[in-house]
């Protein structure tokens, strides 16, 4: 299958500045040399500890936030390279839905003018079609046109999360970045918007990078799963078989923390010592080995290389090398 998305030695750098004059004394790694392709058509999903830098690599690659090198090719092109006229043009195709419904809104606008408005920025459309266009959206979500009337405090999570799928989807785009899209909802509720965005991916041909901490959630709903860890990437897999043989000692963490609901199937759980350490002050070699349970002394001074284990199985761990 064509990717429809391909990162090569992607970064993202913070300067860190202390003093009274703002004096730049380090660099946050965010996003540290993520390569990875994503085919059209699928969900891949991004998990990771709070502060991996997930939600980073997500905005990056729609240069909502201007990434520091590398190259995202999207159809082809990169558009790093693009200038802002091209890139605004591009982002029809690009669109995010963000983690909290209620703050990713307006509350002074009704729910018509969110969706109206990005309508009225990219195309220039007569006021009928415009109204047409916003009331079939609305249906396509499991809304009414009647909703459109309403302010987003007048709506429920799941409806405000509904009118945020909307509002990306109303320019019709090809890719769609979920930012922890159902973290903030209720578990049956989180079940709705999961079973619809499925059926959005198969109605209309999208391809989703599916940002989740969440690997309940993540197991049910993706194709292929990248576990990333303070700005890296420590392993990528179909998702069946990343689930059922993690190779990266962090995956096998992640995993075993998930809750069990049968008994017989529990599994001793990794526990992992420590905190997630500072981006502003990674551990030399393998960005992992101050938490790692087989930590190896060449873990510590030399950072192991991304490479292939088996059919569409990557991973970066020196348990792995030859």
């Amino acid at each position: 299958m064509k990717p429809i998305l391909e990162i090569k030695d992607l970064k993202k750098h913070y300067p860190v500045k202390k003093g009274l004059f703002g004096r730049v004394s380090g660099t946050a790694k965010a996003v540290d040399g993520i390569s990875l392709t994503i085919d059209k058509g699928e969900t891949f999903a991004i998990v990771g500890e709070s502060g991996s830098g997930k939600t980073t690599l997500g905005k990056t690659l729609l240069r909502l936030i201007e990434p520091t090198s590398g190259s995202i090719f999207f159809n082809g092109t990169d558009i790093t390279e693009l200038g802002a006229e091209p890139m605004r043009k591009l982002k029809t195709d690009m669109q995010i839905v963000f983690q909290d419904p209620y703050g990713s809104l307006d509350p002074k606008w009704t729910i018509r003018r969110t969706l109206e408005e990005p309508l009225r920025t990219h195309y220039s459309l007569p006021a009928q079609a415009i109204t047409e266009k916003v009331d079939h959206i609305l249906e396509v979500v499991g809304l009414t046109p009647q909703h459109a009337l309403r302010f987003p405090y007048e709506l429920s999570g799941g409806q405000r999360q509904r009118v945020g799928i909307a509002r990306a989807l109303i320019l019709e785009p090809k890719f769609i970045v979920f930012d922890e899209p159902v973290s903030a909802l209720d578990v049956s509720i989180q079940a709705q918007v999961l079973t619809l965005l499925q059926d959005l991916q198969s109605r209309l041909s999208l391809t989703y990078l599916f940002v989740s901490h969440d690997l309940s959630v993540v197991r049910y709903i993706s194709d292929h799963v990248g576990v990333m860890y303070l700005g890296k990437m420590m392993e990528v897999g179909p998702t069946e078989a990343l689930f059922s043989k993690p190779l990266h000692p962090y995956t096998q963490a992640l995993i075993s923390a998930i809750p069990q609901s049968d008994p017989d199937k529990r599994s001793e759980r990794i526990v992992l010592s420590g905190e997630v350490p500072s981006p502003r002050n990674p551990p030399s070699g393998c960005v992992f080995h101050t938490r790692c349970p087989h930590a190896m002394p060449q873990c510590r001074t030399i950072q192991p290389e991304w490479q292939q284990i088996s059919e569409d199985r990557y991973t970066a761990c020196h348990l792995y090398n030859n």
